[in-house]
C-alpha cells in the first residue's frame, strides 16, 4: 500500500487500465465469436478502402490482429483501443489538482459504463470509433487554443480517421462544430475540412465505383420499417440503462455545474454531443429501431460530467466500485457460463464442424445469412460464399467472386430458414436446412431489365401476364433449366414486413454465356398481394431454393375491380 500511496495519479490511472486491459484480453481469448465479429474478420480476408455496410479501420484492426492464434487473432488490436482512449480522455479530463482517487474514480466510472464494459474486448467498429473520437476532442481542444496550422491539420486527420471507423463520426463533427460556430469564421478550420477530404478520398472514391453502397444502404435501405411506436420505448428504456441511471443526479449537477475558462470548450462539446445524440436517434426511432452501441460516443461526456461532479462524493465512490464489482462478476460467469447460456458468444464452432462434416470437401454456398458464411469459414476454412436473396438485405459477399469457382461442382446450399431439403441439427433447438446440388451454376449476377413498362389487366380466375424483359448473362457458362434443376423467373412483391414471390414463369430459353437475350415468359400470379403501391423486383433461379434479386426495385401499383387485378409499374428502360 506504501507504494501506491507514492505513485502520481497519472501513473495510477495507467496502471488500472493497463489491469483492466489484461482482463479484456482474457474475456477476448475466450468468449466465443460475435456474429458481426466474424463478418470483420470476413472484411479482412480482402482488404479495401471500404465494404458494403462499414468502412475499413476495423477490417484493418483485424488484419493487424492476425499473426495471434484463436479468437485474439481477431481481437487484439480492438482491445487494446480502450486502455488507450480512457488514458487519453483522463489527461483531457483531469482537474489540475487532481489526486489519487480521482484516478481511481475516473477509472471505476469508465468501467460503471455498460457500453464500455462490453465494447473493450470485441472486434466491432465501435473501438475504433471511440479512439478516434476522443482523438478528435484533443485535437478539436488544441485548435480552439492556438488556431495553429499544426493544430488544424491534427484536427483534419482525426476527422478522416473517424470517418474510417464509423459513419455516426458524422455526428461527433457536427455537433462539436456547432457547439462552438465561431469555429466557421475561422480560415483554418477550412484547412482541416480540406485535410480530412483528401485523406478520406480513396474511401469516397470506393462507394463511387459501388454505386453509393454503404450509403444508400444507411441512408435509404436500413431501417425503412416504419413506426412503431414499441421503437421509442425501447430506445428510451435503453437510454436510462445504458448509462447508469446511477449517475442521473451528478450528471444534471455535473451539466450545472459552472466551468473554469480551461474547461468550458469541453463542456460545450460534451453538452451538446449528448444532447444530440440522444434526439438524433429518438428521431431515428421513426424509421425503425436503434441499436444500443450507436450511442457509445455519449458515454465519454456522461464519464466526464459524473466525474467533475462526485470527486467529493462518497456515493459516488462507493456505488462505482459496487458497479465494476458486479459487471465484472457477470463477465466471469459469462465466460465460465455454468448454466449453459445459449447464443452467439457462446455457441463455439461446433455447429459449423457439424455442416462441414456433411459438406465432406464440397463447397458449400448459403442463402442470405451472411454472418453463418463467415463464422464457418473461419471455423472450418472451406470454402464457402454467400448469396442475397431477393428479400434479404445485401451485404459485402455480393462483391465476392469466389462462387464462380463452383459452377459445375456438386454444392451444398444452407440456409437457417425454410429451404425445402435435409434438416442437421446443430445445437439444442436449432437446425440447418440444407440440399446438394449436383450440377451448380450461380445466377446472382445475372441481371435483369424490363423492355416495357408493366400494365396489365388480368381476370383472377386466370391471372396471367406477359413480360418482355432483357437478361444479361456475364458468366463464362450457359444458363439452362433442366429437369433435375429446373430455373424460374420471379416477380416479387415487398410490403410491410412480407416479401413475396408473387408471380413466376419457368424459364424457357437458354441463357448463353457472356451474351444478352430478350426473353417473353408468361408470368402466372400463384400469391395474393393486397392492393396499394409497393416494392417489387424481378429474380432469376432454382425453383429450389430462393433466388437472388436480379433487377433494380420498382415501385409497382396493385387494384382490384370487380374480379379483375391490375399491376402497374414504369419499369421502361430509360
Amino acid at each position: 500500500m506504501q507504494g501506491v500511496r507514492q505513485l502520481k495519479p497519472d501513473t495510477l490511472a495507467f496502471l488500472l487500465l493497463a489491469a483492466w486491459w489484461v482482463f479484456n484480453l482474457l474475456q477476448a481469448a475466450f468468449t466465443g465469436l460475435a456474429d458481426d465479429e466474424a463478418y470483420y474478420w470476413y472484411f479482412s480476408r480482402h482488404l479495401d478502402w471500404g465494404y458494403y455496410d462499414h468502412p475499413p479501420m476495423v477490417a484493418l484492426l483485424v488484419a493487424l490482429s492476425s499473426w495471434l492464434p484463436g479468437l485474439l487473432g481477431i481481437r487484439f488490436f480492438a482491445t487494446l483501443l480502450q486502455p488507450l482512449y480512457l488514458l487519453l480522455f483522463w489527461h483531457l479530463i483531469r482537474p489540475a489538482d487532481a489526486s489519487r482517487r480521482d484516478a481511481l474514480l475516473y477509472v471505476l466510472l469508465c468501467f460503471s459504463q455498460p457500453l464500455l464494459q462490453l465494447y473493450g474486448f470485441m472486434a466491432v467498429p465501435d473501438a475504433p470509433l471511440m479512439m478516434f473520437t476522443v482523438l478528435f476532442f484533443w485535437a478539436y481542444r488544441r485548435f480552439c487554443r492556438d488556431n495553429s496550422l499544426v493544430s488544424a491539420l491534427l484536427m483534419g486527420m482525426s476527422v478522416a480517421l473517424l470517418g474510417y471507423s464509423k459513419y455516426h463520426g458524422v455526428l461527433v463533427v457536427g455537433l462539436a462544430l456547432l457547439a462552438n460556430p465561431k469555429l466557421f469564421l475561422r480560415g483554418r478550420l477550412y484547412v482541416a475540412g480540406g485535410v480530412a477530404l483528401l485523406l478520406f478520398l480513396p474511401h469516397l472514391w470506393w462507394q463511387y465505383e459501388h454505386d453509393w453502397a454503404s450509403f444508400r444502404y444507411h441512408l435509404v435501405g436500413r431501417n425503412a420499417w416504419g413506426y412503431d411506436l414499441s421503437f421509442t420505448l425501447e430506445y428510451l428504456a435503453t437510454v436510462a440503462v445504458i448509462f447508469n441511471p446511477l449517475w442521473i443526479v451528478h450528471f444534471i449537477k455535473g451539466l450545472c455545474k459552472p466551468a473554469s475558462d480551461e474547461d468550458l470548450t469541453l463542456r460545450r462539446i460534451f453538452i451538446v454531443l449528448f444532447a444530440g445524440f440522444v434526439l438524433f436517434f429518438l428521431v431515428a426511432t421513426m424509421r425503425g429501431r436503434v441499436q444500443p452501441q450507436w450511442l457509445l460516443p455519449v458515454s465519454m461526456p456522461v464519464v466526464a460530467m459524473v466525474f467533475h461532479a462526485g470527486r467529493r462524493s462518497r456515493f459516488v465512490h462507493t456505488a462505482a466500485i459496487i458497479c465494476v464489482v458486479l459487471f465484472t462478476v457477470v463477465r466471469v460467469v459469462a465466460v465460465i457460463n455454468p448454466t449453459h447460456l445459449r447464443g452467439q458468444l457462446w455457441e463455439g464452432d461446433e455447429p459449423y464442424r457439424k455442416l462441414a462434416a456433411v459438406a465432406d470437401g464440397r463447397p458449400v454456398e448459403f442463402l442470405g445469412c451472411y454472418s453463418f458464411a463467415a463464422k464457418y469459414a473461419f471455423y472450418t476454412g472451406q470454402p464457402t460464399h454467400c448469396s442475397s436473396f431477393y428479400y434479404s438485405r445485401e451485404n459485402q459477399w455480393q462483391y465476392d467472386t469466389l462462387d464462380r469457382t463452383f459452377a459445375g461442382r456438386e454444392v451444398v446450399v444452407a440456409d437457417l430458414g425454410d429451404l425445402h431439403g435435409e434438416s442437421l441439427e446443430v445445437e439444442a433447438n436449432r437446425n440447418i436446412k440444407y440440399m446438394v446440388v449436383t450440377d451448380f451454376h450461380p445466377m446472382r449476377e445475372l441481371k435483369i431489365t424490363c423492355m416495357e413498362p408493366i400494365d396489365f389487366c388480368f381476370p383472377d380466375s386466370l391471372p396471367e401476364f406477359p413480360l418482355t424483359i432483357r437478361v444479361t448473362n456475364p458468366y463464362s457458362y450457359d444458363i439452362v433449366s433442366t429437369e433435375d434443376n429446373p430455373v424460374c423467373i420471379s416477380l416479387w412483391f415487398q410490403w410491410g414486413t412480407n416479401t413475396v414471390a408473387a408471380a413466376t414463369a419457368p424459364l424457357s430459353d437458354t441463357l448463353h454465356a457472356r451474351s444478352e437475350r430478350v426473353v417473353r415468359p408468361v408470368m402466372t400470379m400463384s400469391s395474393s398481394v393486397p392492393e396499394g403501391t409497393h416494392l417489387s423486383g424481378l429474380a432469376i433461379g432454382y425453383a429450389a431454393f430462393y433466388p437472388a434479386a436480379n433487377s433494380p426495385q420498382y415501385r409497382t401499383s396493385v387494384t382490384r375491380t370487380s374480379g379483375t387485378t391490375t399491376v402497374k409499374g414504369d419499369w421502361k428502360l430509360k
